[in-house]
């Protein structure tokens, strides 16, 4: 595990858990193919208490939007 307050280059294949806390890190979407990598446990501010928070930006697939968005109507 990197050293608290500092996170591994993202995987989106692997689970990577939050440095500050030890939750798991979830992507949310910030805009059409664009997702956030979140702690979210509400009382950890990562990545929003590091200095560069566009490192947590990544490229989210349309494919993988898809699969979400049909497991979450499935579901309902």
């Amino acid at each position: 595990m990197p050293a608290k307050g500092k996170m591994a280059p993202y995987d989106h294949q692997s689970t990577i858990q939050c440095p500050d806390c030890g939750n798991h890190l979830k992507k949310c979407l910030i805009q059409q193919n664009y997702a956030m990598v979140i702690c979210p446990n509400l009382e950890c501010g990562y990545p929003f208490n590091q200095s560069e928070v566009i490192n947590h930006i990544v490229h989210i697939n349309d494919k993988d939007i898809i699969e979400v968005a049909k497991d979450r109507l499935s579901n309902k």
